[in-house]
């Protein structure tokens, strides 16, 4: 599967530029001495090096802090290590606050055939990860019907029996017996604990 299509839009929805866009293909470093939309336009309360957000091998975005003074915040938590984003996500880098409003990952050719019965929004959705942890993709997901169990064969081990508890509060007393031929025991209750009787 090539990766060439895919890219992460972020807005920018507070800080010096609200309502400016910025299109991440494979990495964005944002940060004061970062060229172009890693500046994010002179942001003054932005470290040197403050952030990297970059494309894993799967096709997900992660960001990861830079050792920023003021630290980098992700749904209003600072990060300590590498964290994938989602859509929706906000970001907090200095006074400037960004949300993941779009990632584009290129179908692969063996879901695109089935993809017509989807909406185009399912086919693309990913779920929420709140750590750097594998994502497995829909391809590798089992059809529905290999999930099915099959017919439980006539030999079976019959289940166990049911333990039966009955408490006589009135009485303090209870008895406990497994199953309809079991023992029963009979328990009651003085000076505070339960008793064999």
């Amino acid at each position: 599967m090539s990766t060439a299509s895919t890219s992460l839009r972020l807005e920018v929805i507070s800080g010096i530029a609200p309502g400016n866009t910025i299109l991440v293909e494979d990495e964005l470093v944002i940060g004061r001495h970062a060229t172009g939309a890693g500046r994010l336009s002179e942001d003054e309360e932005i470290s040197r090096q403050h952030a990297r957000i970059s494309r894993e091998a799967t096709g997900d975005y992660a960001i990861e802090d830079l050792g920023s003074s003021n630290g980098t915040f992700v749904n209003g938590l600072r990060i300590q290590s590498p964290r994938l984003l989602s859509l929706g996500d906000s970001i907090e880098t200095g006074a400037t606050t960004l949300v993941v409003r779009e990632i584009v990952r290129p179908t692969p050719v063996e879901a695109a055939s089935g993809s017509e019965d989807r909406p185009a929004s399912e086919a693309r959705a990913a779920p929420t990860v709140f750590a750097r942890s594998p994502v497995v993709g829909e391809a590798t997901a089992a059809p529905a019907q290999e999930l099915t169990p099959a017919a439980e064969p006539a030999s079976q081990t019959p289940p166990p029996p049911a333990l039966k508890l009955e408490i006589d509060f009135d009485a303090r007393e209870a008895r406990i017996a497994l199953g309809d031929d079991g023992e029963t025991v009979r328990l009651h209750f003085e000076d505070g604990a339960w008793r064999v009787g």
